[in-house]
């Protein structure tokens, strides 16, 4: 995979990166929070030379936060260069292939001021990081998907650890306020996306009622 080149602002705190993997045939996508103590980064890839240097204008760091044991990417680099630790779920430990500085729990306060929510059943150790900036920011990883056709998608259940508590650790996300969204893989959404993300996760149970 090639070093992204590209860092797009999607809210006044929020940035991404993002670089298209050859054999999966999608993005992978990676962001940074610029929060009141410095910035964090979420599942990040090897960014090019002049991505690199502006990530680094954004502020202090403070860590790199792994959505799932699968998300290691390129954190062991980043915690080399920017010489800070790597978090992730505590539950994502047997099955990450880097050295994990910081295990997380449910409901944990994280560097920057961000609360980890975990989300089981999809990857090891899956976790979303919220936080109250711009009205509220979500960072999934693969609970749930945007691609780029057909709108929201549920992680395919051959990937999951298990795939009805997966849907079942979604419903969490009602009890948190965001304005924007973002995923592992697909585009972020930046207006209604709690109303999108709703209406996405109450459809299958309409549905169901009904039949």
């Amino acid at each position: 995979m090639k070093p992204a080149t590209r860092l797009r602002q999607i809210s006044p705190h929020l940035y991404g990166w993002a670089s298209f993997h050859a054999h999966w045939k999608v993005d992978f996508n990676s962001y940074a929070v610029k929060t009141p103590d410095g910035i964090v980064f979420i599942d990040p890839i090897m960014p090019g030379p002049a991505l690199l240097k502006k990530l680094r204008e954004l502020g202090e760091p403070l860590g790199v936060f792994l959505t799932s044991a699968s998300h290691e990417r390129d954190a062991d680099w980043f915690r080399k260069q920017f010489e800070v630790q790597v978090y992730a779920h505590e539950k994502a430990k047997p099955d990450c292939d880097i050295k994990l500085d910081v295990l997380v729990m449910d409901g944990e306060k994280v560097p920057g001021g961000l609360k980890a929510v975990c989300l089981p059943g999809s990857g090891a150790g899956e976790t979303a990081y919220f936080t109250d900036l711009d009205g509220g920011i979500l960072l999934l990883g693969d609970a749930l998907l945007n691609p780029a056709k057909g709108g929201l998608a549920l992680l395919p259940e051959q990937y999951c650890e298990d795939s009805k508590q997966a849907r079942r650790s979604l419903d969490r996300l009602a009890n948190l306020n965001y304005k924007v969204v973002t995923f592992a893989h697909g585009e972020p959404l930046t207006a209604n996306a709690k109303r999108d993300v709703q209406q996405f996760l109450e459809g299958p149970k309409k549905k169901k009622k009904k039949s």
